[in-house]
């Protein structure tokens, strides 16, 4: 278990944030990413994940150039098969040269007859969206009717990039590498550029003393031999001579100067998505039930989405009812997953990535009902398989007695956040595979729901197979509702029964590095941002039914500070005051009535790590006005220049 290097005493302390509880994980983190220490903390930065590592919104496609599909032959609601028009549409797509829009208008389109079975829709080019008129009713469902007769059943859409070029060695390495690093050196750097997306590969037994000491191995785990094998995909921001420097950190320490270590090449497709589309299949008219591993049929004979070596891409508000095996993100980086909808007929997987970087699934619900195992959700849950890293779960919903898919070969550094539901009962992945996890995977704010009214999970036994083996997971926040649950072998546990503060991980640590603090408020921490996130459009807005709403800026460290600027254009707030974190009490500096429209607050500098605006709506009875915060800014000097260097 890591020692903690905190410079103030308090820090030491766990201090109530309205209902949570501080996570001394958090301060830590932010102690030491200030300094540019990433390598010393139990938790690793994992807001590199989703469309542009979470820094830009997915766009609005609107003004995209759109064919629609019933302009070249696809006909909804009319019994008869689509394929040829689709995959018209798509041809034509990929051919335009410019962002382009497959547009399904509402209704049914009927795909895979037998002629079609084994014959999925390839998109292969970049700035491509396939989009409905929504998933819900009255929308667009796509139906695929047929499953090949063979054993190779293809997912039905599939984004891939040409992979021809894959693995060819660029760049050789033999330094070691600290995890957290963001610069590297090579040997000879002539074949890179800035602005190149590259695969930092290695492998070799001497990683895993430097990641996970002290751990024994079973004989059968091929881990033993070979270590953790790394695939982790980076963006180039600057070169200079043999030292490459990344937008994205390195999430392992790479014992380079004991094996070897390879940048390779690496090519994607980008700007690629779906929208607003609800994917439907004939797997709920068979006759078969699911069981694992019963047949190949049972296991994957309908499999609707695939995305392959996809940087910057998006799925959104879509759902995937009916199907063995729904969604895998495999080979690529930066990819959002967002408001998506497992259901209908039970199956094998949910939705899950491997061999990929930074991948967030947000807002996403697996809510297929109770099958096999007396389980709910598909067979296997929300999944990090093949070394895959940075995975973000962010607020997604698990069926009670759901398998959390952590399937072997090794991925580390993965985020479930605020997840609720699920197990870690039967995971999944060959004997051999294990362990199931790497190491730095972190359970934040995880709601455990399972058939047991006392379990104990052992997360490291190298002796008996369990279906839970875990290099040192860290769990901040766990809670187990009418269950006792024991942790055994765990890396960094704190808080456990009692809701960890900052409520998202990786909402606080994309804040911090993006906008300089964590904003949290009393209507809703996901819209706290909207005060910090320095755009004139966005805000910030009250609970209208309260008399006394407060934001609050956590900077991460210590800052002194003697300004706020306050932009509130309602003309609501009655009466205000501002407080600091001051040795662990708040403390009054300021006070007033009036706001106003980018009103500048001074007072005597003060040295605070957290501040807070507390407010009250001088319209109390009236449940359609609230504040509305557009800006927070407080004004204080920064102590690195990382976050510059981070932002670019």
């Amino acid at each position: 278990m890591m020692i903690y290097r905190i410079i103030f005493l308090q820090l030491l302390c766990t201090l109530s944030v309205y209902g949570q509880k501080e996570a001394r994980s958090w301060v830590e983190f932010a102690a030491q990413k200030e300094k540019g220490q990433l390598s010393f903390t139990s938790l690793n930065d994992y807001s590199y994940s989703g469309y542009h590592f979470s820094e830009k919104p997915i766009p609005d496609v609107s003004q995209w150039k759109q064919l629609d599909v019933t302009q070249f032959g696809a006909e909804p609601n009319d019994q008869l098969f689509d394929d040829d028009g689709i995959r018209a549409a798509i041809q034509a797509a990929i051919e335009s040269d410019q962002p382009t829009v497959v547009y399904f208008p509402a209704g049914k389109y009927l795909v895979s007859d037998t002629n079609n079975a084994d014959q999925p829709f390839i998109i292969n080019g970049s700035n491509i969206v396939l989009k409905g008129a929504g998933s819900g009713v009255g929308g667009t469902e796509i139906f695929t009717d047929k499953t090949t007769e063979t054993t190779s059943y293809p997912y039905r859409f599939q984004f891939e990039a040409d992979k021809t070029n894959q693995q060819k060695v660029i760049a050789t390495i033999e330094k070691r590498i600290n995890k957290g690093a963001f610069t590297i050196e090579v040997k000879d750097g002539s074949q890179l550029a800035e602005g190149q997306t590259v695969e930092l590969y290695h492998s070799g037994v001497g990683n895993l003393e430097a990641n996970a000491p002290g751990l024994q191995y079973k004989d059968i785990w091929k881990i033993k031999n070979r270590g953790i094998t790394v695939v982790e995909k980076h963006r180039i921001i600057s070169i200079k001579g043999n030292q490459i420097t990344f937008k994205n950190p390195v999430q392992y320490t790479i014992t380079a100067d004991i094996s070897g270590a390879e940048l390779r090449e690496y090519t994607t497709i980008e700007e690629v998505g779906i929208e607003d589309i609800l994917f439907t299949s004939g797997w709920k008219n068979r006759s078969e039930i699911y069981k694992h591993h019963d047949s190949k049929l049972v296991d994957y004979a309908y499999r609707a989405i695939k995305f392959d070596h996809v940087q910057n891409g998006w799925i959104r508000n879509c759902e995937i009812r009916d199907w063995n095996e729904c969604l895998q993100i495999d080979h690529s980086i930066g990819v959002t997953v967002k408001n998506l909808t497992i259901a209908g007929k039970q199956g094998h997987t949910s939705y899950y990535a491997r061999y990929s970087y930074g991948v967030l699934f947000e807002n996403c619900e697996d809510k297929v009902p109770i099958g096999f195992n007396h389980a709910g959700g598909q067979g296997h849950g929300p999944g990090m398989r093949w070394s895959t890293v940075n995975t973000v779960f962010l607020n997604c919903k698990m069926m009670k007695h759901q398998s959390v898919d952590c399937h072997g070969y090794h991925p580390y550094s993965n985020l479930l956040d605020n997840v609720s539901g699920g197990s870690f009962y039967n995971n999944g992945g060959a004997e051999n595979s294990y362990p199931q996890s790497g190491p730095y995977m972190t359970f934040w704010n995880f709601i455990h729901e399972g058939n047991f009214s006392k379990k104990v999970f052992d997360f490291w036994d190298p002796i008996n197979r369990k279906n839970n083996t875990y290099m040192q997971p860290n769990f901040i926040g766990f809670q187990s509702p009418n269950q006792n649950i024991t942790l055994k072998n765990t890396g960094f546990e704190e808080l456990t029964g009692e809701e960890a503060y900052p409520k998202s991980l990786f909402n606080a640590q994309l804040q911090l590095r993006l906008y300089g603090g964590y904003m949290s408020g009393s209507s809703s921490n996901s819209t706290a941002i909207f005060a910090n996130d320095k755009k004139e459009e966005t805000y910030w807005a009250s609970q209208s039914n309260k008399e006394s709403d407060w934001l609050m800026l956590d900077m991460g460290n210590d800052q002194s500070i003697n300004e706020v600027i306050i932009d509130e254009r309602t003309d609501l707030i009655r009466h205000w005051e501002i407080e600091v974190l001051i040795e662990g009490n708040w403390q009054r500096v300021v006070s007033g009535n009036k706001v106003g429209a980018r009103k500048v607050v001074t007072f005597n500098p003060v040295s605070t790590r957290k501040i807070k605006f507390k407010m009250e709506n001088k319209r109390r009875k009236s449940e359609d006005d609230s504040i509305k915060i557009n800006g927070f800014e407080v004004k204080f000097k920064a102590k690195d220049t990382l976050k510059k260097r981070e932002n670019k």
